[in-house]
């Protein structure tokens, strides 16, 4: 195979070079071949947007971790109402967002649930996504769910997400994951989230006209992906401006909630402007660099999420005149890839202060790992590049 570039190789299959898992690239492609999810889609899920926010959150997402696929059984097919579906039967949807519809499981594999089953279904390890007003998360077993009677599409979002998570932690040898109530209250993350007063006001919710998203990455991305799934009425009355001045890469088709072969070349923000316009949404785009020069005007949003990878643009996000600005930073490398970090300003503390450190990339060591030094000398095999500029190249791979 191709050796691979910063700009081509899946993020999944990174981690098994800078573990040190993977001899050689060909070892490592191996490995994640063998990730592989099931989903069993149980019957009341075509009613249910909470229900589909789950199910396409997981096959969304789940399709770029689980390189080796990720196999839906449908139990009852029928038109979705999420607008991310719009127009397309559950299996259709599926098959849609990456995922291969099955007539049958295996024992083989990791299996989330979601829904009403009879049994319990085939797995590895199986976990059941369940969720109840503002709380989302998975449980062991289908008595320990939360009732399901009152919904909220993005406690559907992090329920599916959180079942990717676990699974996905699970089969790389985590030995609590998949063995362990996860969850999270989006009304207050401070409490349990499966008691009732985590639950928050069901059906009470303000959704914002106007937002600006800056930096349309892999948190961007993900911003976008949950615009889509409020139950906006009417979602052309919605203004959105997108903002991001780089290209899609290969790489990114496996981090971005939007992101697909097809878009790979494409600006970012035309790319997710084009999927946010295809549900009604309008848009704005800028493809120039967040800066000290960034100032919003009285006539565009006012609300801004943040998603971008370097301090700088960080430390000047109060200058730009937000009325309420929501950043969130992730954790990169096989270490600290779970962690997440979030601020809102204002608030007591200034951008530049709660931002302090550095951009953070994985340590040299990683270069030293088997399949890094193996890369190395079938580059040094068949180019003619210096040895000084074959190092520099696969040290900025693994500090990728």
């Amino acid at each position: 195979m191709n050796a691979p570039t910063i700009d081509s190789l899946h993020r999944t299959a990174k981690i098994e070079l800078d573990e040190g898992r993977a001899r050689t690239v060909e070892h490592m492609q191996r490995i994640v071949n063998q990730y592989v999810l099931q989903i069993d889609v149980g019957c009341r899920v075509t009613s249910s947007a909470t229900h589909q926010a789950a199910l396409l959150t997981a096959v969304n997402a789940a399709r770029r971790a689980f390189i080796g696929g990720v196999r839906v059984r449908v139990r009852k097919d029928g038109p979705l109402i999420v607008r991310w579906a719009k127009g397309m039967s559950l299996s259709e949807s599926v098959e849609a967002f990456g995922g291969t519809v099955v007539r049958s499981l295996s024992d083989e594999y990791c299996t989330l649930a979601i829904g009403n089953l009879p049994e319990r279904p085939a797995g590895s390890r199986v976990l059941y996504i369940t969720w109840q007003g503002w709380s989302g998360g998975v449980v062991e077993e289908q008595a320990d769910r939360l009732p399901e009677t009152h919904g909220f599409p993005l406690a559907g979002m992090l329920a599916g997400a959180l079942g990717v998570s676990e699974t996905f932690q699970h089969i790389r040898g985590y030995p609590v994951a998949g063995r362990r109530p996860v969850g999270l209250s989006l009304w207050d993350p401070t409490k349990d989230w499966r008691d009732e007063s985590a639950f928050g006001a069901v059906g009470h919710y303000l959704l914002p006209s106007r937002l600006w998203l800056i930096g349309l990455g892999h948190l961007g991305q993900a911003y976008a992906w949950a615009v889509g799934l409020l139950p906006y009425s009417n979602p052309t009355e919605v203004s959105l401006m997108l903002q991001d001045f780089d290209t899609i890469a290969e790489a990114n088709e496996s981090t971005g909630m939007l992101s697909d072969d097809s878009s790979v070349g494409r600006k970012k923000t035309r790319a997710v402007a084009s999927r946010l316009e295809d549900l009604g949404f309008c848009t704005s785009i800028s493809e120039r660099t967040f800066d000290s020069c960034t100032q919003r005007s009285a006539n565009e949003p006012g609300l801004a999420l943040v998603g971008v990878d370097d301090p700088e643009p960080r430390h000047v996000l109060e200058n730009a005149r937000f009325d309420l600005i929501v950043d969130a930073g992730l954790g990169g490398g096989p270490r600290s890839y779970l962690d997440i970090l979030v601020h809102s300003f204002p608030s007591g503390i200034q951008a530049a202060a709660a931002w302090s450190g550095q951009r953070r990339s994985m340590e040299a060591a990683a270069a030293d790992q088997p399949a890094y030094r193996a890369l190395g000398h079938q580059i040094a095999a068949t180019t003619t590049q210096p040895e000084g500029e074959i190092r520099c190249g696969i040290l900025e791979l693994a500090g990728r």
